[in-house]
């Protein structure tokens, strides 16, 4: 077990956060609540503290005074030298925007905006410049380990990713002090490790003062010091000689796939998977497929000129054309739907791009065959002579318009199902 030794006052000239005799009291109409009472607590900078207690206890009132949320009733709360009890509203948001990173239980993550987006956020409320955002919100996410779904949506990671974007949005202002409100309530133990252990390499590594508010002692544990509180006072403040060093506990866990997940954990892998088979195939991907088609045509044509092949419109020629096109377009397709979405096209994603990408460019083609086909002679003649295209057209003329359509759709069946399987083919690992 860890030592335990109480805590003596820190150097005044490295305090960070100080309340002095501070209360906050509640009507209830019924009656005043005393939420905290006379409290005195000295924080110097770059230290990891945890505030522990029971429900009630007051530890959640502490911690919205001391991230500026709510102001005392009696009392001083300086931090970093300025006297923040006393302040407006708006003097108190710009003080927390400046100095203050928050990390909550819930995440708080806005749903239809991306990583990227959401770490962005707090740059954009202090008016920094587009592309400065970016940049930062790019570099802290990488920092936290997420540099391969900064454009993931929160619907499409895991509990333990999101809040490891709600990390890395506490710390795109390089703030002095992180403030955790029960930052692992909603992960699971190894999820949790990972979190504390971050958690402390961001106190260790970059000096960043750490305030950790959680109601369990073993978690408390990784902090080399315990604030506890009860009845809104308090009780005790001791120092740990030795924390729990989380990344040396996260280490000695046995992996998931040898000693198996938590209930939490199958439930969030679950809920990943069903977001990943819902996500809409990105736009970029579609056009990724087009423009591997005609990389292919030309690749085709290029090759056939190299070879010598002097009438480029034979049957042939298409053939070839058409299968290099195919290759083509599914490879771009599948890496830029592994850039864009930061893991592989589903099962369900695969058959929509197929579908979709088939009957887009299908419906033109069917339609400009079905026109030439019924089109004066002249206009063939002059707009798709010596074509793959005129020569469906002269295939299929005065066949009817039922012969065509039949032709079209067992066509755009065979393309979906070859689409399919080379996208499955071609579909990257993870």
């Amino acid at each position: 077990m860890a030592a335990l030794r109480v805590s003596l006052p820190a150097d005044p000239r490295e305090t960070l956060i100080e309340l002095s005799h501070v209360s906050k009291d509640y009507d209830t109409g019924g009656g005043v609540v005393h939420a905290m009472r006379d409290v005195d607590l000295r924080i110097a900078r770059g230290e990891f503290v945890a505030i522990v207690g029971v429900s009630g206890s007051g530890k959640s009132t502490m911690m919205n005074i001391l991230g500026c949320l709510d102001r005392p009733t009696h009392g001083t709360y300086m931090l970093a030298g300025i006297d923040v009890g006393t302040r407006a509203g708006d003097s108190r948001a710009i003080v927390r925007n400046r100095v203050i990173g928050f990390i909550f239980q819930g995440f708080n993550l806005l749903p239809r905006t991306t990583a990227l987006e959401n770490c962005e956020l707090p740059l954009q409320y202090r008016g920094v410049g587009s592309r400065a955002r970016r940049k930062r919100a790019e570099a802290v996410l990488a920092q936290v380990g997420l540099g391969d779904r900064m454009d993931h949506k929160p619907s499409q990671l895991s509990g333990g990713q999101q809040q490891r974007v709600a990390i890395a949005r506490a710390l795109v202002t390089d703030p002095p002090l992180l403030l955790a409100d029960e930052p692992t309530g909603n992960l699971d133990s190894r999820t949790s490790l990972e979190v504390l252990a971050l958690l402390q390499a961001l106190n260790k590594g970059r000096g960043i003062t750490v305030i950790l508010v959680t109601h369990e002692r073993d978690i408390a544990a990784c902090a080399a010091r315990v604030v506890t509180m009860r009845d809104g006072r308090i009780v005790s403040d001791v120092w740990q000689d030795r924390p729990l060093d989380a990344a040396a506990e996260l280490a000695q866990l046995a992996k998931p796939d040898a000693g198996g997940g938590s209930l939490l954990t199958e439930t969030d892998e679950a809920h990943v998977s069903l977001a990943r088979a819902r996500a809409a195939v990105p736009a970029r991907v579609y056009l990724a497929a087009w423009v591997g088609s005609r990389a292919g045509f030309v690749l085709a044509k290029g090759l056939f000129a190299l070879a010598g092949v002097a009438h480029p419109e034979r049957i042939g020629f298409f053939m070839a054309a058409n299968v290099a096109a195919l290759l083509c377009e599914t490879w771009l397709a599948t890496r830029s739907g592994r850039r864009r979405l930061g893991y592989p096209l589903t099962v369900d994603q695969r058959v929509r791009l197929a579908l979709w990408y088939t009957l887009g460019t299908g419906a033109v083609v069917t339609g400009l065959v079905f026109a030439l086909t019924f089109a004066a002679p002249i206009v063939l003649e002059k707009f798709a002579g010596g074509s793959l295209l005129a020569m469906l057209s002269q295939h299929l003329s005065g066949r009817g318009a039922g012969v065509i359509v039949g032709a079209a759709l067992i066509l755009h069946a065979a393309l979906v199902l070859l689409r399919y399987l080379l996208l499955t083919l071609f579909n990257p690992r993870r």
